[in-house]
Order: C-alpha cells, then sequence, then structure tokens
C-alpha cells in the first residue's frame, strides 16, 4: 500500500534551509537567474531541469517561490557528504530501473493536492554526453494533467567546489514557459510513442535553455572506446594468459564515467579504490571487481542496465566478469597487470579529437 504524501510537509525546516541555501548563492556564487515570470503562482506543476551536479538540484529547491517535493534516486544510498542536509529536508526516493508504483502514486499523490514536483529526466550524471530522454515526466504530466516548466541550468561543473573556496563561481538558472499538460490522444499514435515523443520535446526544451558554452561541454560529436592490458611476471617479461578481454569497448566505458566507481566507493562503501587508480596488483583487481560483481547479482541488477541500456549494461557487467578472471589468473601466477582503458571523442564543433589512456589522463591528437 503507498504510503500517503501531505504536501506541503516539513514546512518549517524546509523554509529555513531555502533561506540558508539563498544566502548562500548570495555570498559564494554569481547567479544569474532569468524566468522567475514563466513560473506558475502555484502548482500542481512538475519543474524539470537538465543534470550535472548536486548544485542545480540546490537552486531548483531554493529559488522557486513554494516548497518543491525533490524527486531522487532512491536505489543507492544518499552520498555520506550529503546525507544528514538531505536527510533534513527528506526527498522522494525512487528506484531506478524497474517499474516503482509506489514511487508514481507517491509523486502523482503529491499533483493532487497542488504540490510542485522537481525532477531530473535525465536521471543520473553518470554521462559525459547527452542523455536519453525518459518518459516518466511525461506520463506523470498526462495522468495527473499539469504543466511542465523546463530549466536549463549552467556554470555547475565543479561548482561547489569553486563555491567553498570562496571563487565565486558563475551560475546560471534560466527558467522557460511552461509546456502544457502532456497527451497522449493523438491521431496515428500509441500511448507509449505519444509518451516517448513528449519526453523527447522536454528534454529538447530544457536542452535549449542551457548556456551554449555548457550545451558544447555536455554533448559529444563521436566516441569511441577501447581496453588493453599486459600482464608481466617478477622479471618484467610479458605473459599471454589463458583468459582475455572481449568487451573491450564498454570495459572502457564503464571506467571513463568514473561517477560509477564514486557511487559504488562513497554512496556503497565498497572497496573498489584499486580501480579507481587502476592499480596493477592483480589481487586487489581481483578483490575489487567481485565487490561489484556481487553487488551487480545479489543487490542491484539494473544499476548498469539503468544507466546505459540492457544491452550496454550487459556488455559492462560481462567485461567487469572477464576482467575478474583475468586478475584471478594473473594474481594466481605472482603476475603484475596493467590496465589501460583509453577514450576517444570530439566535442560538437570543433575538428580536434581528444585522447585519454585513462579517465581525465587527457591528450590533444
Amino acid at each position: 500500500m503507498t504510503t500517503p504524501i501531505r504536501y506541503p510537509r516539513r514546512v518549517w525546516i524546509r523554509t529555513l534551509l531555502r533561506w540558508i541555501a539563498r544566502l548562500g548563492f548570495f555570498l559564494l556564487t554569481r547567479t544569474k537567474i532569468t524566468g522567475l515570470e514563466n513560473l506558475p503562482p502555484k502548482g500542481p506543476v512538475i519543474l524539470v531541469g537538465n543534470h550535472v551536479a548536486i548544485v542545480e538540484t540546490i537552486l531548483m529547491l531554493a529559488i522557486p517561490p513554494y516548497l518543491v517535493e525533490m524527486v531522487a534516486a532512491g536505489d543507492l544510498p544518499l552520498e555520506p557528504r550529503f546525507a544528514p542536509i538531505i536527510n533534513l529536508y527528506q526527498i522522494l526516493p525512487i528506484k531506478r530501473g524497474s517499474m516503482d508504483r509506489e514511487g508514481m502514486e507517491m509523486m502523482l499523490d503529491v499533483l493532487k493536492q497542488g504540490g510542485v514536483l522537481g525532477i531530473f529526466p535525465e536521471g543520473g550524471i553518470w554521462e559525459t554526453g547527452s542523455k536519453g530522454a525518459r518518459s516518466g515526466v511525461a506520463w506523470l504530466s498526462s495522468k495527473a494533467h499539469v504543466p511542465i516548466v523546463p530549466i536549463g541550468f549552467g556554470g555547475m561543473e565543479g561548482a561547489l567546489a569553486k563555491a567553498l573556496a570562496f571563487k565565486r563561481p558563475v551560475l546560471t538558472m534560466n527558467i522557460g514557459a511552461p509546456l502544457p499538460p502532456v497527451t497522449t490522444n493523438l491521431p496515428g499514435k500509441g500511448r507509449k510513442e505519444a509518451l516517448e515523443d513528449a519526453a523527447q520535446q522536454i528534454m529538447e526544451r530544457i536542452e535549449a535553455l542551457v548556456p551554449p558554452e555548457d550545451r558544447r561541454t555536455r554533448t559529444l560529436e563521436s566516441e569511441r572506446f577501447d581496453f588493453q592490458f599486459m600482464v608481466e611476471d617478477a622479471d618484467g617479461q610479458s605473459l599471454t594468459p589463458e583468459v582475455t578481454i572481449t568487451h573491450k569497448e564498454a570495459l572502457s566505458k564503464f571506467f571513463h564515467r568514473p561517477v560509477l566507481l564514486d557511487a559504488l566507493a562513497r554512496n556503497l562503501q565498497r572497496p573498489v579504490q584499486p580501480l579507481q587508480r587502476l592499480d596493477s596488483d592483480p589481487t586487489q583487481i581481483a578483490a575489487a571487481t567481485q565487490e561489484i560483481l556481487a553487488y551487480l547479482t545479489d543487490e542491484n541488477p539494473q544499476f548498469l542496465n539503468y544507466r546505459f541500456g540492457y544491452e550496454a549494461g550487459a556488455a559492462m557487467q560481462a567485461g567487469l566478469s572477464e576482467l575478474h578472471a583475468l586478475a584471478q589468473w594473473a594474481a594466481a601466477r605472482g603476475a603484475r597487470l596493467t590496465l589501460k582503458p583509453m577514450r576517444w571523442y570530439r566535442k560538437v564543433g570543433s575538428s580536434a579529437e581528444l585522447f585519454e589512456e585513462r579517465p581525465g589522463a587527457l591528450h590533444h591528437l
């Protein structure tokens, strides 16, 4: 049975936190806000925006003239750095990667009471480029017959660290005109197709509000991956392992989405640091990959599928299994295992191809 949500809730503590956040933005950042007049005077309404970091979440909660029920991931524990404040405010947790009927009913309940939902339709911050649209917002708008207000955020990358270092980063919050409630009764289209089209239109409206410089850093012209490894004995002689890695592209992409390992290390407290550092000790590599595989098998099978789709998610998991077997083979022989996930990409509007031989190690070709 769905637990009813009373809107608004935690009024005093949320109001206090909102004013503290507003003061923080005034003192620690240079925040430019446009389109405040586009916000309806009251709900029900759904606020949607692009998601890069945690700062835009705080802006979405602090700036609108009402208490926003923020919808956020419920399939991972909260990051310890932010958990105390988030628990104080409280969110609506949604289990991603599966049909969370209870979560959807809670959101509908908020809208039926004239409430305001805050949602990031992309669903996460794991991808470096533009992410596919999710149809949940379109379904909610259609079901509750409520408008959607798109918001484009800019300057979010690394903004929190800069603000805490008193560097006053420039932030942008562009609020667009409300979109009418989504309708699925369209000639020649089924309900699913209508929702998917509406979801894509919502993402396009959000993207149009993102400052151009941030749009370019988020959208890639091309991206490709490869994965190399080397096994050496104690004398530095190369060994030919009996096992190998066939899902190289998917495994390299896993490493080049460092937020995945960050979530496993920080949110889940899993000892995956050897993979973050790309250590050469195969025993540690085997232990770290086993931690991930156990989590994917026993606790959260949708962790990769939700973020990348079933085919890509399955390929990543297969690549991790192959890496685990390779590390075990090398460890049994007292060998050294060198890992080299590689990535080539071009940003939109640029002809220069960039190369990373490991996450963060950027080279210009």
